[in-house]
């Protein structure tokens, strides 16, 4: 093999671990199961934790609902790009299922749509439990796209 073939392979080899480490650190995404007592059902929420994420230390929570007709993966498959967010600014991105169309308040009507509740109360003690926020108000905003 010559000198210069040598020489483009080790470099290619380096290029190919090096792009798998650098990826290796970058935010965690999790999906949560959480299940709502007043709507009795089991809900979704994507979770991105930020590269470096230590139990050790506390992190302000972002909840970022999804638009109508959207679902809790929509965040993350349609802009990836948050996770950098995440790692850039060190706090944790919560995405939680608002179901077709909640627009995330407790329905008068329905019973099965405590939305409001679910977001507001259950799934933010749930955050809290599992993992290390700053839990109060100072540590948390909320936010999010049409319906959310």
């Amino acid at each position: 093999m010559t000198t210069h073939r040598r020489l483009l392979r080790t470099t290619f080899f380096l290029l190919i671990i090096t792009a798998v480490f650098t990826n290796a650190r970058a935010a965690v995404v999790d999906t949560a199961l959480t299940y709502s007592a007043a709507m009795k059902k089991n809900i979704k929420a994507v979770v991105i934790k930020p590269d470096g994420y230590n139990k050790d230390q506390t992190y302000p929570v972002l909840y970022l609902l999804h638009g109508y007709g959207g679902n809790y993966a929509d965040w993350i498959s349609k802009v990836p790009a948050i996770k950098n967010l995440a790692d850039q600014y060190k706090f944790i991105i919560v995405c939680p299922d608002g179901n077709f169309g909640s627009w995330y308040f407790d329905s008068p009507v329905d019973p099965a749509w405590k939305y409001e509740t679910y977001v507001a109360t259950e799934l933010v003690t749930y955050i809290d439990k599992n993992y290390s926020t700053i839990k109060n108000r100072s540590g948390r905003a909320i936010t999010g796209l049409s319906m959310g």
